[in-house]
């Protein structure tokens, strides 16, 4: 509640050029019913049916829902959202609120900001959402995410930039952190770019990118343009900074991945190859033979051996034990 109460705030309190309010609210709900929060003294009183909301919507707010699994009207809020979500500009999701997006077909393909908790939950509901951990705040297509603390006051103050400018976004932001010291929002001029967010170097991040997302495109010039460095000079700083080509630790990171996945012994061999970026069933076993000395098959059969937590195999096992 303390999300929704802060974005809904900021965006009350933003102000054009000529002081005028700038947003209008209005608040939808499956059955237009009393929406019962955490704390039993706080209720929300939607004004309209979300089978009657208004057909003018701009940007439309998802705040948080179930994590552990959507209920039933969570369904029918997500099929209204498949509906309505092209006519919309934005779509902005408070924390897990992203499960309601990702349900009706809204993240296919796009990046988002997320906790673990949801990442998990994404992975099942569309397998085709990335999950970025170099950024607490995101915007891919028209969704907008975010993570961590301050995540509705700090998705707030990046569309209030974007809709009337940085002066307009960092009034707002002033008259929040005097009011609430400890409520310190991740805003910076260019909204998604955070000035206090990652401070790994630009190779971190790109390891980091690469262990979270094995099956994403990972070429070099990818890669590359996701730290504003050229392919050659990103080429050339990886092999200094790790011994390892950009290939390499893609293929090692996506051999341990799939490797986990083996071992769990819970999906076919078909989708490992898919999940791991290994591309197809054969090709991965090809590799398996010429990296392990034993095809998929055979290597979910075999228990675990010392040989196989090598250095390219170990810093991943924790990174990767919360995704499987």
């Amino acid at each position: 509640m303390l999300d929704l109460a802060s974005f809904v705030e900021a965006l009350r309190s933003a102000r054009d050029p000529n002081g005028d309010a700038s947003y209008l609210l209005t608040t939808c709900a499956c059955g237009q019913g009393s929406l019962q929060a955490e704390e039993p003294w706080i209720r929300v009183q939607a004004a309209h049916d979300i089978t009657s909301a208004p057909t003018d919507i701009d940007t439309l707010i998802l705040p948080n829902c179930s994590v552990s699994a959507l209920q039933d009207q969570d369904v029918e809020c997500s099929a209204v959202l498949a509906r309505r979500g092209a006519a919309v500009r934005r779509i902005v999701a408070l924390g897990n609120g992203l499960l309601l997006a990702a349900h009706a077909g809204l993240t296919r393909g796009l990046t988002v900001a997320a906790d673990s908790n949801v990442g998990e939950r994404l992975s099942t509901i569309c397998d085709q959402t990335v999950v970025d951990p170099n950024y607490d705040l995101h915007k891919s297509g028209k969704i907008w995410s975010a993570r961590g603390p301050a995540v509705g006051l700090s998705l707030a103050l990046a569309l209030i930039e974007e809709d009337l400018g940085y002066d307009a976004a960092m009034d707002v932001s002033q008259r929040f952190t005097d009011r609430f010291p400890d409520m310190r929002p991740r805003f910076a001029n260019g909204g998604a770019n955070l000035v206090n967010g990652d401070r790994r170097s630009p190779v971190e991040r790109i390891q980091q990118w690469v262990i979270a997302n094995p099956s994403a495109d990972l070429t070099v010039g990818r890669l590359a343009s996701m730290v504003a460095m050229s392919e050659r000079t990103l080429s050339r700083t990886f092999k200094q900074r790790t011994g390892q080509t950009v290939g390499d630790f893609v293929l090692s990171v996506r051999l341990a991945y799939a490797c986990e996945m083996l071992r769990s012994g819970e999906r076919k061999i078909k989708d490992v190859a898919r999940l791991a970026g290994l591309g197809s069933q054969t090709n991965m076993r090809q590799l398996f033979i010429s990296r392990y000395g034993h095809p998929p098959s055979e290597f979910r059969k075999l228990e675990a051996q010392p040989a196989m937590d090598d250095e390219n195999i170990v810093p991943f096992r924790r990174a990767l034990s919360a995704r499987l």
